[in-house]
């Protein structure tokens, strides 16, 4: 489901067209929350289909946001447009919509809080997504719809705002003719809200989320006169999401936030969506969120508990209470924080306002807590010492120069960000001037920042160094340069080493069946061995000892089902030591419509990762490689580059030489992310004669720069080959094609590369057991062009990425895109008895055109030609 997502937040140019006063223009005090809600469910336009729950849930909204009970605003600033408006509402237009956009941030202030809803049917635009409004018309969608686009001039303006969409926009309901449409990226829609581009590896900015009904390609489910997810909304903003069993802390604090109801959306739609869908699409139309995990403001007022909280903050306003004390109290009376210690802290205030505490009491409860949470001086300086090791590491390879003082300003600022805290004024005033910081005043401030955080749940350990050097190298804005812990490890050491230790499965969450799926197999694993299949339902874990083969401690379960598991959970009792038993049952169905339950007793092993691909599997699901076999045309995709993925092509070229010879070769290296110079570096050698010109040149701040010559490995020069790239082509795929391309021995084909010509070595960082992933250097092409896309404003007149050749330049549309992706990714799952359906795919077909023109060519001359 979270395909879709990758890569939304594009950098997209926009021109506002609405009333010439800008908010920025006189920025307004804070007023409290304003509240925009469009509900479209009529259209004059009859290509697309009416949605009746539209203007239902919208008015629902509407009135709950302008109840005080619920909201701390007033009904003035709800602003209510429909399609057929009542008395107090506009008309759903696109012009009216873009105008209470305008008044949302213009009547709003620092820290404030902007809801915004849109209900109704929407579909793709070109690149952007169209919400249908009451005049929009299909066919002049571009024109007439309001498009994610038109959000981002106001909301660009809003960085300092808390916002919140929720999104319950149906991509399907409408008559497109003979035109195709993908399903909405929702690139532009996500742009707006969190108004920064984002690498796909950062979190998105703080205090802006997003709540869609369900992924683009799923059609959102009703209930009664609602839409399901407005539904659920409701109740959980009418309270149940601050209610017993939904509530962070120990007691309903008076405010439903993004936390209690994404939270309560998780559980409940999903309850809902199993009874009241009729398909397994429909079954699994559950919420996607993205930003919840920085966002955890108050959206609404839980009544029930409300008055309560405001009497308490009432009471301790009209105490004679410090200035530093007051301001803690309303913060921990405003909100129940997460931090146990906090919380422990926030009945001492609860207490003191309730008046069943004294003010003595109250004093010494408080010293009593803030005296459990000193760190002495061994803790404080052995959190310093390990900063100042991972300061030293980034400072002496890092691709730029920075002072020692530099990296302690990002790694403190980055602290306080990573835990939600405010810099203290002091602090703050100590990094102004980093650079000229001493190694002592970087220690001392290191542990004075410590020290003043004090022993918290979430700095427990190692946490506090964990959180301090991924948040520093978070502030270098370089999204190639991170931070993995040990647990992280785990996660991203297989595609590495091209291989993991476990059973050999893909496996997903299935919502509907309440289980773990089995997309696919591996091939050679151990599960692929026993018989496992791409569609089993994985229904227990069995296990006598741990995944280590360690010894189960007391009260640890032995069976172990999979209802309700998350996909982690289930890789972290999967993955293991090699050799160490492990049991999986399964469900799988038959063809008569009934299922069977089966044992399959596995013992973990290395597990290959496959990146080297061919057209089709045959029945033994090894990869066929011909795509002509009459003309011996061979077709090889590369999916990354990991230690083995040299020896894997070696492998599939003489399998075709075996077979009957080759007389011309597609290299697809699309949608291939990259991977091991090493492997990128062998790879262009087994297609290179011997030459002094370099494959390619790394070069580096801190040492010379290193050429990576020709080594000598196996020669494939005596046919033509045309290497396929994308968009998603990056780094050592980009490191290939460029070598191939300047030493003359492939053409391009496809449309530019990603561009990504930096080069990044994985650390270790013993003293957390982490690793830091570390940009070191940018690379070069033969030619010496340029490939690093971030070195440049990114304009497509610059130079960067890899180039098609002259004539093999392929455009796909965002339509032959998607299903070109899906049929990547479904080609290679291992399933029994059923074919890849084909898609279209014009730049392949332009590849094999050129290598048979090239095939005839030289037979007329009597002779092959490689070029």
């Amino acid at each position: 489901m979270r395909a879709w997502f990758a890569g939304l937040l594009a950098a997209v140019a926009v021109v506002w067209s609405g009333s010439p006063v800008r908010a920025a223009d006189a920025p307004a005090a804070p007023k409290g929350p304003f509240v925009v809600l469009a509900g479209v469910g009529q259209f004059q336009d009859k290509a697309i289909d009416p949605r009746p729950t539209a203007a239902a849930d919208a008015r629902a909204l509407a009135k709950l946001f302008a109840d005080p009970k619920h909201l701390h605003t007033t009904p003035d600033r709800v602003v209510l447009l429909t399609a057929d408006p009542k008395e107090g509402e506009r008309k759903a237009t696109r012009e009216n919509i873009v105008k209470a956009l305008h008044e949302a941030v213009a009547e709003t202030g620092k820290d404030d809080t902007i809801i915004i809803g849109l209900f109704g049917r929407g579909a793709s635009v070109g690149e952007d997504t169209a919400f249908f409004t009451a005049d929009a018309t299909f066919k002049e969608r571009a024109k007439t719809a309001l498009l994610g686009s038109d959000l981002v001039p106001d909301l660009k303006l809003a960085k300092d705002r808390k916002v919140c969409l929720l999104m319950d926009v149906s991509f399907k309901g409408f008559d497109a003719g003979k035109e195709k449409l993908a399903v909405p990226s929702l690139r532009d829609v996500l742009k707006a809200v969190f108004a920064e581009e984002d690498d796909g590896n950062r979190p998105p900015p703080r205090n802006k989320v997003v709540f869609l009904s369900t992924v683009p390609s799923h059609t959102p489910l009703t209930k009664g006169d609602h839409g399901l997810f407005a539904a659920t909304v409701l109740d959980a903003l009418n309270g149940a999401a601050d209610a017993e069993g939904n509530f962070e802390g120990y007691e309903p604090d008076g405010k439903v936030t993004i936390d209690e109801l994404n939270k309560y959306l998780d559980k409940h739609v999903l309850e809902q969506a199993r009874k009241i869908g009729k398909t397994n699409e429909e079954k699994e139309a559950v919420p996607f969120v993205i930003g919840e995990e920085t966002s955890h403001f108050a959206v609404a007022l839980n009544p029930a508990a409300a008055p309560k909280a405001e009497a308490r903050l009432k009471a301790l306003a009209e105490m004679d209470l410090p200035k530093d004390v007051a301001a803690e109290g309303k913060r921990l009376l405003a909100k129940m924080p997460k931090l146990k210690y906090q919380q422990e802290l926030r009945k001492k205030y609860q207490a003191l306002a309730d008046g069943t505490l004294t003010r003595a009491g109250f004093d010494a409860g408080l010293k009593a807590i803030r005296d459990g949470l000193k760190l002495n001086a061994e803790e404080t300086e052995k959190y310093a010492r390990k900063v100042r090791r991972a300061i030293d590491l980034v400072k002496q390879k890092y691709v730029k120069e920075l002072s020692p003082g530099e990296w302690a300003a990002f790694a403190v600022h980055g602290l306080y960000r990573g835990i939600d805290e405010p810099v203290p004024e002091d602090v703050a005033k100590k990094l102004e001037t980093p650079k000229g910081l001493t190694e002592d005043e970087i220690d001392a401030l290191l542990q004075s920042v410590r020290g003043r955080l004090g022993k918290r749940e979430d700095l427990e350990g190692d946490k506090a160094v964990d959180v301090t050097v991924l948040r520093m190298l978070v502030e270098t804005h370089d999204p190639y340069t991170t931070y993995f812990d040990r647990e992280t490890i785990k996660k991203m050491d297989a595609p590495l080493r091209g291989e993991f230790r476990g059973v050999g499965i893909h496996i997903r969450q299935d919502l509907v069946r309440d289980g773990l799926l089995v997309v696919s197999p591996i091939k050679g694993s151990p599960a692929y061995r026993a018989g496992i299949q791409a569609n089993d339902l994985i229904v227990e874990i069995r296990r006598t000892v741990g995944p280590q083969g360690e010894e189960l401690k007391p009260g640890e379960p032995r069976v172990i089902s999979t209802k309700g598991m998350k996909t982690e959970k289930a890789i972290e009792l999967i993955l293991g030591k090699v050799d160490v038993p492990i049991t999986l049952v399964i469900q799988r169905d038959r063809e008569d419509g009934t299922s069977e339950r089966k044992e399959f007793e596995l013992k973990r092993d290395r597990v290959s990762v496959e990146t080297v691909m061919g057209v089709k599997r045959d029945a033994k699901d090894d990869w066929e490689f011909y795509i002509d076999p009459e003309k011996k045309i061979g077709y090889v995709c590369l999916t990354q580059f990991s230690p083995n993925t040299a020896i894997g092509l070696d492998q599939a070229i003489r399998k075709m030489q075996r077979a009957g010879g080759i007389n011309g070769l597609v290299l697809d290296l699309r949608f291939n992310p990259g991977g091991l110079l090493t492997q990128a570096v062998a790879v262009s050698d087994l297609f290179l004669e011997t030459t002094e010109k370099p494959i390619v040149t790394v070069r580096y701040r801190y040492k010379p720069e290193e050429p990576w010559l020709d080594q000598g490995l196996r020669r494939y020069v005596d046919f033509p080959m045309v290497v396929l790239v994308n968009g998603s082509s990056a780094s050592a795929a980009e490191i290939v094609s460029a070598a191939l391309r300047d030493h003359g021995r492939a053409k391009i084909c496809g449309v530019r590369s990603y561009g990504k010509g930096s080069v990044q070595n994985v650390e270790d960082f013993p003293a957390t057991g982490a690793q830091i992933k570390l940009t070191t250097a940018r690379y070069f092409p033969p030619s010496n062009s340029n490939i690093d896309k971030l070195s440049t404003s990114g304009k497509e007149t610059e130079e960067w990425g890899v180039k098609p050749s002259e004539g093999l330049e392929v455009k796909l549309s965002r339509e032959q895109l998607s299903d070109l992706a899906d049929y990547f990714r479904e080609r290679e799952v291992i399933k029994p008895h059923k074919e890849v359906k084909k898609v279209e795919d014009p730049q392949l077909d332009k590849a094999v055109e050129y290598l048979r023109s090239k095939i005839g060519a030289a037979a007329n001359k009597g002779g092959k030609n490689p070029g």
